[in-house]
């Protein structure tokens, strides 16, 4: 069961890479903006490296590593914050990654950073908006961390719990648990103020 599932995701990991390059192809961005998406995966980066919980085996929640990118993607569009998002997972590799499998590598430390890039899918008008993009994006991301927890990481589980289970209490207490408070920050930020000096 392992390997089909190892190849089913290989083969979603092919689409989502190809339709955001198709997507970065229509969507072109400025100089301004590749820029500014490097400058906020690099916030993100450093941010990710200070964690205020850190787990035995690993990971931990880091201080609102997760929040530039999806304010980016609130402020400048879904192609510009998975920009940022895709960067900030190839700064992540300067941390030490452990990687077991290519599927695995894209899992944990590409599809989950770019996934924060979608927070602003919705647009960024409402505050309703403002809350949605965000948590589908931390679903999103924590949800393929557990997909590969489940597949590349479950001997990892203690014996009397499930793969499924180990892996979402893990990543839902890590990267769920970062990704609501940076959902709150949002909610709480002065967002029009932000969006008339981003569009100046």
């Amino acid at each position: 069961g392992g390997i089909k599932m190892t190849i089913f995701l290989g083969i979603i990991s092919a689409i989502i890479v190809i339709s955001y390059v198709i997507d970065f192809k229509n969507n072109r961005m400025s100089t301004k903006e590749m820029v500014m998406a490097s400058l906020i995966a690099a916030i993100s980066f450093v941010l990710s490296l200070i964690q205020i919980v850190r787990y035995p085996q690993g990971g931990g929640i880091a201080l609102f590593s997760m929040l530039p990118v999806m304010l980016f993607s609130l402020l400048y569009g879904k192609t510009a914050g998975v920009t940022a998002g895709l960067v900030f997972g190839l700064l992540s590799l300067l941390d030490g990654p452990y990687v077991i499998h290519p599927v695995q590598f894209l899992l944990d430390y590409i599809f989950p950073t770019m996934a924060l890039g979608l927070a602003g899918t919705f647009g960024s008008d409402t505050k309703m908006k403002r809350i949605c993009g965000p948590l589908m994006a931390v679903a999103l991301n924590v949800f393929s961390k557990f997909l590969s927890g489940v597949v590349f990481f479950g001997a990892f589980a203690p014996e009397n719990m499930g793969a499924v289970l180990y892996s979402l209490i893990y990543n839902g207490s890590t990267a769920g648990v970062e990704g609501i408070l940076c959902i709150v920050i949002l909610a709480i930020l002065p967002f029009d103020r932000l969006k008339k000096h981003a569009r100046a």
